[in-house]
């Protein structure tokens, strides 16, 4: 099958909402962009041996994700979007309580799933500009990796 390109407004992020062993897998709503990254550190291993020339080996590596959007409320009942919601109550959790797990649809079907702390970008703006949100999610530990339908 041939290759097509894909566009990022096509990618999901869900924010486990369930308690518990009860997973609930809640959309975070009103994104208009998503990076998901990563970075390593490196051990030096040079010797005298290498004659001049550096060596390394990879100590550990980390994985990020930002993701940005616009701020979703119902103006009548103050009831915001329940997905950016769920992320804003991580922003003032400390210690263990302070991981969530998130999952990260991609399109053609790849599913990476992983535990993050959060801090929620500032909010604010000019007179005429819609108001933003967003979040950089700190990755904690391995992340997991599917395609769409299969079991993590």
């Amino acid at each position: 099958m041939a290759k097509v390109k894909v566009l990022s407004r096509d990618i999901v992020v869900k924010i486990n909402t369930g308690t518990g062993s009860l997973e609930d897998w809640t959309e975070i709503k009103g994104l208009n962009s998503v990076t998901f990254s990563s970075a390593k550190n490196d051990a030096d291993t040079t010797t005298f041996d290498e004659g001049g020339w550096g060596s390394h080996l990879v100590a550990n590596r980390s994985r990020n994700a930002t993701i940005q959007g616009l701020y979703l409320v119902d103006v009548e009942t103050s009831e915001r979007d329940p997905g950016q919601a769920a992320v804003d109550s991580y922003n003032e959790k400390i210690g263990p309580d302070s991981l969530a797990q998130f999952q990260i649809e991609f399109p053609g079907g790849t599913v990476k799933r992983f535990t993050a702390s959060v801090n929620v970008s500032d909010i604010g703006g000019g007179n005429d500009d819609p108001m933003p949100w967003g979040a950089e999610l700190t990755v904690s530990g391995k992340v997991e990796t599917t395609k769409a339908g299969e079991a993590f």
